[in-house]
């Protein structure tokens, strides 16, 4: 395909700088409020992307500011920040091959190739067929194909266990490789899995190897088969990461940056908290893409509901806390020593309640910041970048009964 979509006139709009920098009132850490726009929600991409591009010096985030949402952008030498999409049916989750600056998304359900430098969609690259929703999505590691799933179309019939009723719908779900250089039909999308299971909301690619990928069986933690599975594209061979008991769970996966890593977090009991147990038995940790060399460590009981974690190396993690009385980001370190995590540290002062947006909390590429979304400012959600101190100048987190 090489059809393209116009965008509409708001794309190239810009902001004045909005940033405000303070040191953290409770743990010492600079922070930078990157975004400030009154009444309206800015989030950073899904933290399983990396939104830094421009050689680092832009970040690309998601905003209602326009008038609906839409990608925007912040120059962080300047703090000037920039509409990129004025798109009807922007559909929101977003995959940047670094090398190029190109961008991946979905539009009413086409798959998209946009030109970050000079925003505009260069391509139509595929299209959901009929009966079918678009899913998740992300660019390979050179950039030659783009692993997306779609779902077949359900009727659920509540709102209130939306979950538990798409989970128990066991959709047609294929996850395709489709190749982005707008071929037109001489190298077709390669179906590389399928099934009937609803698995089709988190696929990512490997940042390294461009031939693997994972995706999950979507559904509460505790009524899943197994979360995280691994897929090669070249065999079509799949297989499942960090077992846990039945009463148990894991998830919210991502790739380390060496693409061989999984970072995940979960429980042992009731891992998503609608039936609070007295002992969870919380975790966060990696394991490698072929399901060896785990390391992990406890987390405080009050964080196990909800949270995500970061990591760009399993040497220091990053932990969102939770709205169960955890109102920072948590750090943990890894000594070599004793093979074991040491933690954990209060980074920065997240604020999170129950109607807040998830922190989503993700390093940097380099490491020396984290970046995490909070409505602490006003009520709505703002971009903060917390520089990343040495880890005994952090205080200890202390909670009652966690040791």
């Amino acid at each position: 395909m090489t059809d393209t979509i116009p965008q509409g006139p708001k794309a190239g709009r810009n902001w004045p700088a909005e940033w405000e920098e303070y040191d953290d009132p409770n743990t010492g850490a600079r922070i930078t409020r990157l975004t400030s726009y009154p009444g309206e929600d800015d989030y950073h991409l899904y933290f399983t992307e990396d939104g830094w591009y421009d050689d680092g010096r832009r970040l690309l985030f998601r905003s209602n500011r326009g008038g609906s949402r839409q990608l925007f952008s912040i120059d962080l030498e300047s703090g000037l920040i920039t509409q990129v999409t004025d798109l009807e049916g922007f559909e929101g989750g977003t995959s940047i091959h670094h090398e190029t600056a190109d961008a991946y998304f979905w539009v009413d359900g086409r798959l998209v190739r946009f030109d970050l430098d000079r925003l505009r969609v260069t391509d139509v690259i595929y299209e959901a067929p009929g009966g079918y929703d678009r899913g998740s999505m992300d660019v390979n590691a050179d950039g030659s194909v783009v692993y997306a799933a779609i779902t077949e179309d359900v009727d659920l019939p509540g709102e209130d266990q939306w979950m538990d009723e798409m989970m128990a719908a066991e959709p047609h779900v294929q996850i395709f490789a489709v190749p982005t250089d707008g071929s037109g039909g001489e190298r077709e999308p390669e179906l590389i899995h399928e099934e009937e299971r609803w698995a089709s909301s988190h696929v990512n690619a490997s940042p390294t190897d461009p031939e693997i990928f994972i995706f999950c069986q979507e559904g509460p933690w505790d009524g899943v088969d197994h979360r995280i599975w691994v897929a090669d594209a070249a065999t079509g061979e799949t297989w499942k990461i960090r077992e846990v008991p039945e009463e148990g769970g894991v998830g919210h996966e991502y790739w380390m940056a060496d693409g061989e890593r999984i970072g995940y977090h979960g429980s042992l009991r009731d891992p998503q908290g609608r039936d609070r147990v007295d002992d969870p038995e919380p975790f966060i940790g990696s394991a490698r893409y072929d399901d060896t060399d785990h390391r992990e460590t406890d987390l405080p009981d009050e964080v196990y509901a909800l949270t995500h974690t970061h990591a760009n190396s399993p040497e220091l993690l990053v932990c969102d806390g939770s709205f169960t009385g955890v109102p920072y980001n948590l750090l943990y370190r890894w000594d070599e020593e004793s093979e074991s995590y040491e933690g954990p540290h209060s980074l920065a002062t997240v604020d999170w309640k129950p109607e807040s947006p998830h922190p989503h909390s993700r390093f940097s590429p380099d490491g020396s910041r984290v970046l995490f979304d909070s409505d602490r400012y006003d009520g709505s959600s703002n971009l903060y970048l917390v520089e990343v101190p040495d880890f005994e100048d952090l205080p200890e987190y202390e909670s009652e009964g966690w040791e």
